[in-house]
């Protein structure tokens, strides 16, 4: 009997020591539950972990989120040679609707020649005399059936597509920018969320190793939270690799020189209106460079047709002449007219060839049209669907954070669950919080690509005017 009592007291000593270890578990690792409740623990604060981010005391911190996004594609538009080259094609382009209106002028010309000329009769005396003419020219185009002034407008719609595709540039660097802070930002949150993961799993494991010192049957448990840690310390690396690589193509845009603070995501929260940006899309700089072209060609069928007009001219000629003591003044005005009977179809065909080259372009910027209109659709449902998406996580959210804490002390301090329950209702908290990042960063991508299609992403930053090295 008093070896009973003594093996049932040893019993409950036991049972005491290993609820006294629960009891030391849920005291090390409970702090990492409810901390970030109602949703709060699927946008994890960020922290200034890498070289690009502002310190505290800058001054970037106290910029606003769409202010610190401005700063940013401003530093890269500046440090594009994209958008630099696009200038340079775009000025160049201003010189030659110059050159073109140079063409509507009269056109002045001057020459003149100095020299001895000899002469010999018969092989006989020869005679070297001076001989010295000069004179000018001066005329220009009475009537040509429009050609000049039709390929002048060619030279400015050319220039004016050389200016959207400028606009278009400053775009398209500013979506490239904006992606590659966004991504950053995406995987550092998740780096966050994987490493508060493995923080929770080494507390398990910690509370573990010590039960296991004291009851060798929970071995398999000590194995299992070991191998969730790992796991999640390998997602947490993947991530952080990730997240390396954004901020790579980031620095390859801005440099290394620009502080970014925090925050600066949500300022893309808001999704447009698809009808707004549909009414603007054909503002954006890709779409009216298209435009530009179709003009353009159309511009030059026209000039290229009237060339195959006759055309008229008004000429003065004066010329000086002196040879020897003899000299020469000669003065010539009138009006010329030129027309080619025949070239073998050679114009006719050109003018052609320009009409049908100019209806090609206005279709493809009709298709350019159509598919801007589809992809603004898609854009627009993806947008709506991630932020939907992202909403309805942060209620499932709190329901997952009910379970997990609720899981925890029902193992912890009363035995009813297993630790396998516990791991799966972290793994599966975790897991919504990742799936929360990740629909949310998925839903600023679409704003912003929105934007982009309607041609507003530098015009909401007020980057538009900055002018490229």
């Amino acid at each position: 009997m008093k070896r009973q009592r003594w093996a049932r007291s040893s019993t409950w000593v036991a049972v005491g020591m290993l609820v006294g270890l629960h009891a030391s578990a849920w005291s090390m690792c409970s702090e990492d539950l409810g901390s970030l409740t109602n949703g709060r623990s699927a946008r994890p604060a960020a922290r200034p972990t890498v070289t690009l981010d502002a310190p505290a005391s800058d001054p970037v911190q106290q910029l606003s989120p769409t202010e610190q996004l401005a700063s940013l594609v401003k530093e890269a538009v500046l440090r594009s040679n994209q958008i630099g080259a696009a200038r340079l094609i775009a000025d160049a382009s201003l010189d030659d609707v110059v050159e073109a209106r140079g063409a509507e002028l009269p056109r002045l010309t001057v020459g003149g020649t100095v020299g001895q000329q000899m002469q010999a009769i018969n092989g006989g005396n020869r005679d070297a005399t001076l001989n010295a003419s000069g004179g000018f020219s001066l005329g220009g185009v009475l009537w040509d059936a429009g050609r000049t002034a039709a390929l002048t407008a060619y030279r400015k719609e050319l220039s004016n597509a050389a200016r959207f595709s400028l606009q278009a540039a400053q775009e398209q660097v500013a979506l490239e920018t904006i992606s590659a802070a966004l991504e950053r930002a995406r995987y550092r949150q998740q780096a966050q969320v994987y490493q508060q993961f493995s923080r929770k799993m080494a507390c398990l494991v910690d509370a573990l190793t010590q039960i296991v010192a004291e009851d060798r049957g929970r071995a398999s448990e000590l194995v299992q939270a070991r191998k969730s840690q790992l796991q999640a310390e390998l997602s947490r690396d993947a991530a952080m690799a990730q997240g390396r690589q954004a901020e790579i193509r980031l620095r390859k845009l801005v440099g290394d020189q620009v502080a970014l603070g925090e925050g600066y995501p949500v300022s893309l929260v808001q999704t447009p209106n698809p009808d707004e940006v549909r009414l603007l899309m054909r503002r954006a700089g890709d779409v009216m460079q298209i435009q530009a072209q179709a003009d353009a060609g159309e511009r030059f069928a026209k000039a290229a047709e009237a060339a195959t007009r006759p055309q008229l001219s008004w000429v003065a000629n004066s010329s000086l002449s002196k040879v020897g003591d003899v000299k020469a003044v000669s003065v010539t005005a009138g009006v010329s007219i030129s027309h080619t009977l025949f070239d073998g179809r050679a114009a006719e065909s050109a003018a052609a060839a320009a009409a049908k080259r100019a209806m090609a372009t206005r279709q493809q910027y009709e298709e350019t049209i159509k598919l801007r209109q589809a992809r603004i659709t898609e854009i627009h449902d993806v947008a709506e669907t991630s932020m939907d998406r992202a909403r309805r996580y942060v209620e499932v959210l709190k329901d997952s954070e009910r379970v997990r804490t609720a899981t925890f002390q029902q193992w912890s301090q009363l035995g009813k669950r297993s630790l396998f329950d516990v791991m799966s209702s972290e793994s599966d908290h975790f897991g919504l919080r990742v799936a929360y990042v990740n629909a949310l960063f998925d839903g600023y991508q679409a704003n912003a690509q929105l934007r982009s299609l309607a041609g507003g992403l530098t015009a909401w930053l007020g980057v538009g005017a900055v002018q490229a090295n």
